[in-house]
């Protein structure tokens, strides 16, 4: 520990030994201007009810999201800050911080500093808010300022390293601590206020504030359920997608080599139930080979890899899914065309967008009867860009709406695979995608994508 001290900047350190310095002279000040005497011998009790309230916050921190914590230390220090003698008060805070935080076997460069913190914002608020025993509206209003003095203090003292260590404006820090603080510090310190003022005047109605301890205690048992549920779903799902991987290229190799002699069979049969039975081999490896390709594409989209941003042209990117299956929509007697409303580009992966589209150009290709034609178009909606793929098919039923886009949700055709890489890649760009269908008058899917910054 002492050897990662030596290895800070300058600042760092003076800031770190400087903090703690200003709050002793602080606290000496404020001594001398207060000085050490209790307006009541009870209050003394809150010296080590100080101690063991930091203790326990700091063992048992709050949750207040599956990510977020919160330590309920300020409370009992700011309680003890507001009761005790301006001279006894700020120490005791510190004290007990640094007793918490050394439990805790934090850096003492760390605790120290901390202490340190709670000391030069105690000693304010001990200055400014401590309550005598006679309390009036201007008394209450002091102990309220003077443990929003605190919490001020504190933030702003507390993120005086963040900047150093990190380089980052100390400003700005200072309002992202602020704005992510804010709700939980003026709860504690409204608490606290509440708590010191019924002390003083309606001793027995004081510890009321605290009875949402035990509705706190179970919140954390919801919260850390939910965590851990939450951490064996992304374990499970991250099981299925090594999974899906896995299979697609353990299952690539052989299907190559059974597509082959297929291959090799079909030129040397001389037709006849052998034939036909090669054929429909074929076709099946052919369908086999396309949803291992879909397989590997979802467990790719399915990981959160950066994507790989450039400008794209959707006039260009439809163009090009066009090409690609004009074969095979010549083959099922499908025209395509495509239609240019609106000039637009994107900032998005490339690669996967055009097989986000081409997945709804093949699904569109293939319910369309003989005779029709699927269109493209490039479109400007409210929202942004837009990708129009209509078909002429039979239109989807509506109890396959709402899990149309789910995984393996299937018609007659297909591997149920391709309308689920599709909302995936478009999600991973921060656009949706939806459908318009009627019975017997086809379907227009339509892909909306932020406009490119």
């Amino acid at each position: 520990m002492a050897s990662a001290f030596a290895g800070f900047p300058t600042r760092l350190k003076a800031v770190i030994v400087g903090v703690p310095l200003a709050g002793i002279v602080l606290a000496g000040v404020v001594a001398a201007l207060g000085g050490f005497a209790a307006a009541q011998p009870w209050r003394w009790l809150l010296v080590p009810a100080c101690l063991v309230g930091v203790l326990l916050a700091e063992r048992f921190p709050v949750k207040i999201g599956p990510q977020q914590k919160v330590n309920l230390g300020a409370l009992p220090c700011l309680v003890a800050v507001l009761l005790l003698p301006p001279g006894v008060g700020p120490a005791t805070a510190a004290v007990s911080v640094l007793a918490g935080n050394l439990m805790m076997r934090r850096p003492w460069y760390d605790a120290v500093f901390n202490a340190g913190n709670v000391l030069a914002a105690s000693s304010v608020a001990a200055y400014v808010g401590g309550l005598e025993n006679d309390l009036g509206a201007a008394q209450d209003v002091r102990a309220a300022a003077g443990a929003f003095l605190y919490v001020v203090l504190n933030v702003s003292l507390a993120v005086i390293p963040a900047a150093i260590h990190s380089g980052r404006p100390y400003l700005a820090l200072l309002k992202h601590a602020a704005s992510s603080a804010w709700p939980a510090s003026t709860t504690l310190a409204a608490c606290a206020v509440s708590v010191a003022i019924l002390s003083v005047e309606a001793p027995l109605a004081a510890v009321l504030p605290l009875i949402v301890l035990p509705l706190i205690y179970r919140m954390n048992l919801a919260i850390l359920a939910q965590a851990n549920a939450n951490e064996q779903l992304a374990g499970v799902l991250a099981a299925q997608r090594r999974f899906l991987t896995d299979v697609s290229h353990q299952v690539a190799t052989p299907l190559g080599t059974i597509m082959t002699n297929l291959s090799i069979l079909k030129r040397a049969s001389k037709g006849g139930s052998a034939g036909e039975a090669i054929e429909d081999s074929v076709a099946e490896a052919e369908r086999m080979k396309r949803m291992l390709g879909r397989l590997r594409s979802l467990a790719h989209a399915d990981e959160d890899v950066p994507l790989r941003r450039e400008l794209v042209d959707l006039a260009e990117l439809t163009a090009d899914v066009i090409r690609a299956y004009a074969s095979q929509a010549g083959t099922s007697g499908v025209g395509l065309v495509t239609e240019v409303v609106a000039t637009s580009q994107v900032s998005a992966d490339k690669d996967l967008l055009r097989e986000a589209v081409a997945n709804l150009v093949d699904n569109a290709v293939r319910v369309s009867p003989r005779g029709a034609s699927v269109k493209l178009r490039v479109v400007r909606s409210a929202t942004g860009p837009s990708i129009e793929v209509i078909d002429s098919g039979p239109g989807i039923e509506e109890q396959r709406l709402a899990l149309l886009f789910e995984r393996f949700q299937r018609s007659d055709s297909g591997s149920g695979l391709g309308l689920a890489i599709a909302r995936r890649v478009v999600e991973r760009h921060g656009g949706s995608i939806r459908v318009r269908t009627a019975a017997g008058a086809g379907s227009t899917f339509t892909i909306e994508l932020p406009e490119a910054r």
